[in-house]
């Protein structure tokens, strides 16, 4: 992938966090969570998912990942900051 140019870089990621997105989603789905939007774009930052399940609102932050821990690593303290003020808006 390093030696394709910027642009068909950035597009090969979008496709591939789209498509992560919606395995997340269907994941989700299938754990009783129900998919309320996906990509809700606000002008403090963008949502992934959108979910509830019961009396649960849950905002979602998806990061396509080979190991869980990489994930976890990938949404720091500012990214976690901005999800909640996208979350309050």
């Amino acid at each position: 992938m390093a030696s394709l140019p910027d642009g068909a870089r950035r597009r090969l990621a979008e496709r591939r966090g789209r498509r992560a997105e919606g395995v997340a989603a269907l994941w989700l789905r299938l754990k009783g969570y129900r998919v309320l939007d996906r990509r809700v774009r606000t002008p403090v930052g963008e949502i992934d998912l959108v979910l509830r399940r019961g009396g649960t609102l849950v905002f979602a932050e998806v990061k396509r990942r080979v190991a869980l821990a990489d994930g976890m690593a990938a949404v720091g303290p500012a990214q976690r900051r901005r999800i909640g003020r996208a979350a309050e808006w």
